[in-house]
């Protein structure tokens, strides 16, 4: 047969026309991965349903770095791109401002900005940049699942893959911190980390060559650099793989590959991380720096030493060379040549030592994690991992000690801050994977029958012992994600971004802040009559929503760089009018919002008002619940203002604070642990107020409403008589 005058046999027309194979497992395997994509997506946009909005307070000031970026691509091109590092944002922090490239996660901004500038350049995607940074970090974590298959593949298996990437997908504490709306470092940071795992690993593949590692090892340090301009958190990667290459000269592998590897990466690492201003160039002295330049050091000079000295006193003399690198890094540290550790650090490193800031422990992220955190988010991982690090243990491979040092160190560090639980189920889902399938694979295994001999006695009843270790693991696995009723893993999911129920912990969708912010950026001016931006004054939590969504000037926010100004607006909140007042003046004030939760119920023909749930005793989340916080960072004596629980107010709160004159409530008693409303406090009390707003909009003064939430009149109902109310009150100075 000829086609255009070329000759073509009858065989290869139908190799070329026969229809492609594919093995029922590579299908299976495929169809497995598209499913765990999806419920990973699922999981991941749950909170969709309550409202489309970024969560949480950070992604609203990463939304800004990236719109900075993206607003400059399209009115400057190319050069517009690095308009960014010399920023000073004046929208916060008045009136110094902020230098953002300094103080910011510049490789989560330029993700965002640069991704988002390609699908909708390139590929013509009709979507706000808004819309695309809520839905990022869905995409992101769904696409980790895929990659941490990949990495676990190496270490345990295809089996063991497929377990870790579906308990990924569904894991509680990766959720929280990844699902819509998170626009934050974690999904980008692990995305990134994990990748560089896998290129890392294939560098020990047989068939990887010299110049395959070398470009394996650069890829890897290239990823892990930028996950540290991405998150400080990040660093953990950097230190896991100095520790891989600290222990792998003691490993049975091929060390010239380990030369070559350690030779590219560390470098890598090192230039991209100092390539952007954070870290920047202080990453050479940085603690994990200076690990991963010790690994650097140690690997070639264990190489030579294997050169030069006889095999019966190679361990030893690594021994040695060990101890004095150790002894060499603290003498640097204590001469000062290695930087120190803010106290966030210092704290995931000892977490028995905890920080002594207010400021520091104040934050909910920031609480230690307890055994039934971990006991809720893991359940039978717990288990498995132990019994799967006992067999990484045995097996000293190079991939044993990666997840070996992964596991061991992921949950370390995630006993000190709630927060890090994301590197803790990172860690037990590697472990647990192998000892998941350790374990089966041990019980599962029929037991051989040897020519000749008789079938071994019990065998019906191993049988039986699969069926029940079958039907016990897919139970563990599998109750979680519908039990408890209330807080299993689904119904972790299924949450509201803050912005979506103001920041309460309510399945509700209820707009306070939404209605605040947009009265704000429409109702007050951008600018006094003295040209001065008009400047508003609330707690660092709210700042980046007022920044970003409010459009307007705030005094301090989220980032807490400033630890004298959140002191300074703590002592205004917690002083009396005529103190208040010289401190907000000084600091040029014109509004002042505050933020207060309570719970409503209609008791025979009378309202009260609850700051806690009566039932529960459980706090709702705005500023009566930081109100503790506010006296321990001013430096005052708690007592005079709170009873012996440090939470109910005493009058002194109400009478003589600005913050308690700003609560549109007044005291009328307590509530006693028998449920009778008494005028004297008692321990297990919760205070019972009625609504009274003591600064109204035509008031003298000093301070007059100019605007409260829908909630203030209309609480949402949470149905048995209850309601919720979180009024967002806008007071504006009389001057």
């Amino acid at each position: 047969m000829k086609f255009r005058g070329i000759e073509i046999s009858r065989a290869a027309l139908s190799r070329f026309l026969r229809r492609p194979t594919l093995e029922r497992r590579s299908a299976m395997l495929g169809l497995s991965l598209v499913a765990i994509f999806s419920v990973a997506m699922m999981m991941r946009v749950f909170p969709a349903k309550y409202g489309f909005y970024l969560n949480e307070f950070d992604p609203y000031f990463d939304y800004r770095g990236a719109s900075f970026i993206v607003d400059h691509f399209n009115q400057r091109g190319i050069p517009g791109l690095f308009d960014y590092f010399s920023w000073v944002d004046k929208g916060g922090w008045y009136p110094e401002g902020r230098n953002v490239a300094a103080t910011s996660q510049v490789g989560l901004h330029y993700a965002g900005a640069v991704l988002y500038l390609l699908f909708t350049k390139l590929f013509a995607v009709n979507l706000s940049l808004y819309d695309f940074l809520v839905l990022f970090p869905v995409f992101v974590g769904a696409l980790t699942t895929l990659l941490l298959f990949l990495l676990v593949k190496k270490i345990g298996g295809t089996t063991a893959g497929i377990f870790a990437s579906l308990l990924f997908a569904v894991s509680p504490p990766i959720i929280q911190r990844g699902s819509l709306g998170w626009y934050k470092s974690e999904p980008l940071a692990f995305l990134l980390g994990t990748l560089a795992g896998y290129f890392f690993l294939s560098i020990y593949d047989e068939k990887t060559s010299n110049f395959g590692t070398v470009w394996r090892a650069a890829i890897t340090g290239f990823l892990l650099g930028y996950a540290n301009t991405s998150w400080g958190g990040a660093y953990f990667f950097t230190v896991i793989f100095a520790g891989v290459l600290l222990v792998t000269p003691f490993l049975d592998v091929d060390h010239r590959k380990t030369v070559y590897a350690a030779g590219a990466l560390v470098p890598s690492t090192l230039i991209f991380s100092a390539f952007l201003p954070r870290p920047g160039i202080a990453v050479f002295t940085n603690p994990a720096g200076v690990v991963l330049l010790a690994s650097l050091v140690f690997v070639l000079s264990s190489y030579l030493v294997r050169r030069w000295t006889e095999p019966r006193n190679y361990i030893r003399t690594l021994g040695k060379l060990l101890v004095g690198l150790a002894l060499l890094g603290l003498a640097s540290f204590s001469f000062g040549l290695v930087s120190g550790l803010s106290g966030r650090y210092l704290t995931a490193i000892y977490p028995f030592q905890r920080t002594t800031s207010p400021l520091v422990e104040s934050v909910a992220e920031h609480f230690v994690p307890t055994g039934s955190d971990y006991f809720a988010s893991f359940v039978v991982m717990i288990f498995l991992s132990a019994f799967g690090a006992i067999m990484l243990i045995r097996k000293r491979t190079i991939h044993s000690v990666f997840a070996l040092l992964a596991g061991i160190g992921g949950i370390y560090i995630a006993s000190s801050f709630s927060r890090l639980l994301v590197y803790a189920s990172f860690a037990f889902l590697i472990l647990g994977a192998v000892g998941f399938v350790e374990l089966s694979s041990t019980l599962m295994r029929s037991s051989p029958v040897l020519p000749g001999k008789k079938r071994p006695r019990g065998f019906q009843t191993k049988t039986e012992v699969k069926v029940l270790y079958s039907f016990a693991m897919i139970g563990l696995l599998a109750v979680p994600a519908i039990y408890p009723p209330a807080t299993n893993w689904i119904e972790t999911a299924n949450f509201p971004v803050s912005l979506a129920n103001s920041g309460v912990g309510f399945r509700s969708e209820i707009s306070d802040w939404r209605e605040t912010l947009s009265w704000i950026r429409e109702n007050t001016p951008a600018y006094q009559p003295d040209g001065k931006p008009t400047v508003i004054m609330a707690w660092w939590d709210y700042g980046y929503w007022i920044t970003v969504m409010g459009n307007r000037t705030t005094l301090d926010d989220n980032a807490t760089f400033n630890g004298t100004r959140i002191a300074l607006i703590a002592r205004a909140f917690m002083s009396n009018e005529t103190q208040a007042l010289k401190i907000i003046h000084d600091l040029k004030a014109d509004y002042v919002v505050v933020f207060m939760a309570a719970l409503k119920f209609e008791q025979q023909g009378q309202t009260l008002y609850f700051l806690q749930d009566p039932r529960s005793g459980s706090v709702l989340g705005g500023d009566e619940s930081k109100k503790q916080w506010f006296i321990r960072i001013a430096e005052l004596d708690i007592s005079k203002f709170l009873y012996p629980d440090e939470f109910t107010p005493r009058q002194n709160f109400w009478d003589n604070t600005l913050v308690g004159k700003m609560f549109p409530l007044s005291p009328i008693g307590f509530l006693n642990t028998q449920g009778q409303l008494t005028q004297q406090y008692d321990r297990g009390s919760v205070g019972v107020y009625s609504l009274q707003i003591k600064y109204p909009k035509d008031g003298a003064g000093p301070l007059k409403l100019a605007f409260a939430s829908s909630s203030l009149d209309k609480p949402v109902s949470l149905g048995g008589g209850a309601s919720v109310v979180t009024a967002v009150l806008v007071y504006q100075l009389v001057k």
